[in-house]
């Protein structure tokens, strides 16, 4: 958790006592905070995906976002953060929904397309962005193959080279 006082081991306990009163649970994932490469965080989320499925009934997935008077807009303003690439989302609800087909996934690309949001190049990220959402209603992966765009292959090189620069974004 980010600064929410609370550990994994307590959602695990808040989740059963919620369950056994029959309410649901709905976890909330970021994706993307400081500190963590493309490539790491797309790998964290995974995993985080794969050990809260067993205790939640929906995750909804969070892409950071650069907003006034945080950190993250100083780090940003200063060229060492970048929010995530919308690709990484597309990774990590291929992958995640392959492995828990029946977990309902979601992501709200909030700010999408903007240099302070989620993104890719302008050509694409309104069209990943759109895919998103309709993949957050449907629940078919299929819905997150039917963009893609030349900006893909420097997503790639991004994670195969973004853990040298320490979280400093490669120009794209």
């Amino acid at each position: 958790s980010i600064n929410k006082g609370f550990t994994f081991r307590d959602f695990v306990r808040a989740s059963e006592i919620a369950r056994k009163n029959g309410a649901t649970v709905k976890a909330y994932l970021m994706l993307k905070p400081l500190f963590l490469s493309e490539r790491q965080a797309l790998e964290d989320i995974v995993r985080s995906i794969d050990d809260a499925a067993p205790y939640a009934d929906t995750i909804s997935i969070n892409l950071c976002n650069v907003q006034k008077g945080t950190l993250v807009e100083a780090l940003w303003e200063k060229g060492q953060y970048r929010p995530p690439w919308l690709w990484s989302i597309v990774e990590v609800l291929q992958r995640a929904k392959a492995a828990h087909p029946d977990l309902p996934l979601m992501s709200d690309p909030v700010g999408a397309g903007s240099k302070r949001g989620p993104h890719n190049c302008k050509t694409c990220s309104s069209d990943v962005a759109d895919s998103l959402r309709t993949f957050s209603l449907t629940q078919n992966p299929a819905d997150l193959s039917k963009t893609d765009c030349e900006c893909k292959e420097l997503w790639r090189k991004v994670l195969e080279l973004d853990d040298f620069t320490y979280g400093a974004h490669i120009l794209d």
